[in-house]
């Protein structure tokens, strides 16, 4: 098939977790089919690679005006013809109003790839015009022939919640590229870097990492600094916490300062010694929607990681064996006992985890329901 992913924000190089996302499925999609991508001017140039075999065209603006600017409807018209596509890949359902243009004048399919339920993850975040953006949201999904959601928590929301037929919808969740458990750094490079980051061999190493800029994950680090670790000092724990991440605002990484037990690391080129490294992974988030990446991102790798019930929302819990432990949302006795509890237990993800969330399962389905859809 001949697919035209339009993608309205940066994502490359991708370094978050929505941004490898993004980066990821157009690389499996393009092993298979004819992949381009329409999208904004890069972070950085030069990390294409990252897409794979997908053609990328940098011809959107950077602006809020791409969000109602009536020019992209004539360059994606342009396109579609030039590329005779037979899919239009929306990523998140922002330029709603373009595909009904796009479904107006043009015979090309439309999909849309929902990252979260929009209206939901505002309205948690007590964001006045959550009540506008629902009926927008559910105006555009309807207008497409084919809506995938990365959990199926959003899908069922969605099917309820926006009067969606379900057969055109799909899960297609946040994937890993690995088919089975990869090979995790060895026992001597982990040693080694403990000591390099004064972990003591008497420590729990406890970790926490995110993109720090958006409120629920630096208010994540809010609740480990108020709520989890007085707890832990009160119960005797030996431990330290290490929070890693971009963008944490100057106020709340100032307010850690004084904790002799936490450490903030900033943005880590090596996150995954970091999380092999560690004991288990922190995920003590309260608003926000969609699937939580870092959850994804620390299983994929055999760590246990310690959850609140948001912050799983949209794992499929039976593919995760006993690395995913999750509490009731601000239960933070539990979410500490929990801590202890667990630190030292052994671990083994399940197969049925990779065969779940590996890129090229998912990319089989996503393109079964776009062939069976063509039509």
């Amino acid at each position: 098939m001949r697919i035209l992913s339009i993608i309205s924000y940066p994502f490359l190089p991708a370094t978050t977790g929505g941004e490898i996302c993004t980066a990821a499925l157009l690389n499996e999609l393009s092993k298979k089919h004819s992949v381009t991508a329409f999208t904004v001017e890069p972070y950085k140039q030069g990390y294409e690679h990252q897409t794979g075999n997908t053609e990328i065209i940098y011809a959107m603006p950077f602006k809020p005006s791409r969000y109602f600017n009536p020019s992209i409807v004539s360059k994606l018209k342009k396109i579609i013809k030039q590329k005779n596509a037979d899919w239009l890949l929306f990523e998140q359902p922002w330029m709603g109003w373009i595909i009904w243009f796009l479904r107006l004048t043009t015979k090309t399919k439309i999909a849309i790839r929902s990252h979260n339920i929009e209206y939901l993850r505002f309205k948690s975040m007590g964001k006045w015009f959550w009540q506008i953006l629902y009926i927008y949201e559910k105006i555009t999904y309807k207008s497409a022939h084919v809506v995938f959601f990365l959990s199926e928590a959003d899908r069922q929301k969605a099917i309820y919640e926006f009067d969606l037929n379900p057969k055109k919808t799909l899960l297609t969740p946040y994937g890993v590229t690995y088919s089975k458990q990869p090979i995790l750094n060895s026992s001597e490079t982990i040693k080694n870097f403990k000591q390099q980051i004064g972990i003591k061999d008497d420590e729990i190493f406890i970790l926490f990492f995110s993109t720090l800029s958006y409120l629920p994950n630096y208010n994540a680090v809010k609740y480990i600094s108020e709520e989890i670790y007085p707890r832990l000092i009160n119960k005797g724990l030996i431990f330290k916490i290490i929070i890693c991440g971009k963008g944490l605002p100057e106020l709340v990484a100032n307010s850690l300062k004084d904790k002799e037990n936490i450490a903030y690391h900033g943005f880590v080129e090596n996150l995954d010694l970091y999380i092999d490294a560690a004991n288990l992974v922190l995920n003590p988030i309260l608003s926000g929607g969609g699937i939580k990446t870092k959850a994804i991102d620390t299983l994929v790798r055999n760590q246990r990681i310690i959850s609140t019930h948001n912050g799983a929302i949209g794992i499929d819990a039976s593919t995760c064996g006993n690395n995913l432990i999750i509490t009731s949302n601000n239960d933070w006795d539990a979410f500490c006992n929990a801590i202890i509890q667990y630190a030292n237990q052994p671990k083994q993800i399940p197969q049925k985890f990779y065969e779940t969330y590996s890129w090229e399962n998912i990319v089989q389905n996503l393109s079964k329901k776009l062939e069976d859809n063509r039509s």
